[in-house]
């Protein structure tokens, strides 16, 4: 009887060894997981912050350029094409506040579209006096497109 005691202690050593074997291959390929998997994941989403700042920059830039284009085009008395492009400028304003996130950025869009009325009288008449207008819009334009897009400085 103390084989058979001495054997059922080592059949029970033998299984708890294998058990803990098993335990630690599945721990140890866990870790081997989330060691490859975590570097990946942070790049992807250090890479998606970097896209989704990108294309806010690149819709300020749209906002700068239309200004900018709106203004131009009224200095050379094209007052048709102005309007055309100003009210690109309004519509496409009215589409980045609502993108941007609750903040002072999306504020100081808003506040852009307050002399809509105005330049779009202004221009069908074919006041030169819009100029002033377009360009004040242009500036604020700037400002605010520096506040949105995170930009300390206002350009």
């Amino acid at each position: 009887m103390a084989v058979e005691g001495s054997v059922q202690t080592a059949q029970s050593t033998s299984k708890w060894h294998i058990k803990n074997t098993i335990i630690a291959g599945g721990v140890l390929a866990i870790v081997a997981f989330l060691a490859g998997f975590l570097p990946s994941y942070a790049k992807g989403r250090r890479l998606e912050n970097d896209l989704r700042q990108a294309q806010q920059e690149n819709r300020m830039a749209q906002l700068r350029d239309l200004a900018g284009m709106a203004y131009l085009q009224a200095s050379q008395k094209n007052y048709g094409l102005a309007a055309a492009t100003s009210a690109r400028f309004f519509a496409r304003t009215r589409e980045v506040a609502a993108q941007t996130p609750q903040s002072g950025g999306r504020t100081a869009l808003q506040d852009l579209l307050s002399g809509q009325d105005k330049i779009t009288s202004d221009l069908a008449k074919g006041d030169p006096e819009v100029l002033n207008s377009l360009q004040t819009l242009f500036v604020k334009t700037r400002q605010a497109t520096g506040i949105a897009s995170g930009d300390a400085q206002s350009q």
